[in-house]
């Protein structure tokens, strides 16, 4: 090969690493960790069209995800809609709240939440039918020890 090739191949091969980096997709910016909240945050639940369940704390809403899938349909239950809770979780990159664990709240004390079937004596998870009788479950909230 000639040098006049070699070089021409060389320069090629530039180029093309040098498009390539130009190009590559970037991460989504993370989002500033100063503006968000400490945790566990406290808050108004919402479920808003298009969005999900969102925490309401003041005026700004934070979207929110769940751990499990479980614990996501706890939180999309209608019967919890505009209760004040508390949320334990992880800011995410994107500035969602990935919840671990929420409680609800009235005149400042904790409960938890729970489905329960008064017929079959059995506990569920999450809303819906009971496994057993099929009859809907029980939203109960279920008072929290103080730590």
């Amino acid at each position: 090969m000639t040098m006049p090739v070699r070089r021409h191949i060389w320069t090629t091969i530039g180029s093309c690493l040098a498009t390539a980096f130009l190009l590559w997709p970037l991460p989504a910016p993370a989002a500033n960790p100063t503006r968000l909240p400490p945790l566990p945050l406290d808050g108004k639940l919402l479920e808003l069209p298009g969005t999900g369940p969102v925490l309401r704390v003041k005026d700004k809403d934070f979207p929110l995800i769940a751990r499990t899938t479980w614990l996501l349909h706890t939180l999309q239950d209608k019967r919890l809609v505009n209760h004040e809770i508390r949320v334990e979780g992880e800011w995410q990159p994107d500035g969602t709240l990935k919840v671990n664990h929420f409680y609800t709240i009235h005149d400042g004390k904790l409960f938890r939440v729970r489905y329960f079937c008064e017929t079959c004596n059995i506990e569920a998870l999450e809303p819906g039918n009971c496994i057993c009788c099929q009859e809907p479950t029980e939203m109960q909230e279920i008072p929290v020890a103080p730590k």
